[in-house]
């Protein structure tokens, strides 16, 4: 089993970010995770970005390299680093957390976390992904942030990082054994998605009601939406919103 080797940064532009440049100096290994106080450009899918208090929350990146690897696929890392940030906020939390796809985490229908994944390949090989994870914990102010929150929101009390991390490293190191099994990891990521008995769309700037079906094996999600019917949508065609 894979041993994960912590290095605390002060701030840091964003952790994915100091991870590039740690792999440009070789200055990195399989399995080293970057963990900030502060990230000041901090981002998420399509650049968007992440806004986050100094000293607040879990900001880290894992550097994991699959140049030995030939079964993992972009899809199925999703699955794996949904589930492991689902089941260690879950732990913490007595509240109802749900994944909406493809790279949020939900506590109470709003926003508790982002993921952000980034792999470089070859050949249509993954050599090595950066798993950008950013939760929020103890924040309690999102001004310019609609729909956020944080454990100390939804569960009145302080949180500790460091137990946080411990937490997420253990669930790593879980999913990543569970996902050679990818129909058990699949079912179990379709069990946890937001959305199930209704949500509302955004589909070419028009908005739409319907209900999430499954995401399937190749990542796409398959929704129940009025006036279309069953539709598979890959990332980028249509937007959950809550």
């Amino acid at each position: 089993m894979d041993s994960y080797n912590i290095i605390k940064v002060n701030a840091t532009k964003s952790t994915n970010d100091k991870v590039k440049m740690l792999i440009k100096s070789k200055k990195i290994n399989h399995s080293d995770l970057i963990f900030a106080k502060y990230q000041y450009k901090g981002r998420g899918q399509t650049n968007k970005r992440w806004y986050s208090s100094y000293d607040k929350n879990l900001l880290c990146s894992l550097y994991y390299d699959l140049s030995k690897e030939s079964n993992y696929t972009i899809p199925r890392l999703n699955f794996i680093v949904g589930l492991s940030v689902l089941k260690t906020i879950s732990f913490f939390s007595n509240q109802k957390i749900s994944i909406k796809w493809p790279n949020d985490i939900l506590a109470e229908n709003k926003k508790i976390s982002g993921i952000l994944i980034e792999n470089k390949i070859k050949s249509g090989k993954i050599i090595y992904s950066i798993i950008g994870v950013g939760i929020n914990i103890n924040q309690t102010n999102f001004k310019s942030i609609p729909n956020a929150t944080s454990l100390k929101n939804i569960e009145g009390k302080e949180f500790n990082s460091d137990h946080l991390l411990d937490k997420l490293i253990e669930n790593y190191k879980l999913f990543f054994l569970k996902s050679k099994d990818e129909n058990l990891i699949l079912k179990e990521y379709n069990n946890s998605l937001y959305g199930k008995i209704e949500c509302k769309f955004l589909i070419q700037d028009k908005v739409f009601f319907g209900k999430v079906v499954e995401v399937i094996k190749n990542g796409n999600l398959v929704a129940e939406v009025e006036s279309i019917g069953l539709k598979e949508f890959k990332t980028g065609e249509i937007k959950i919103l809550i």
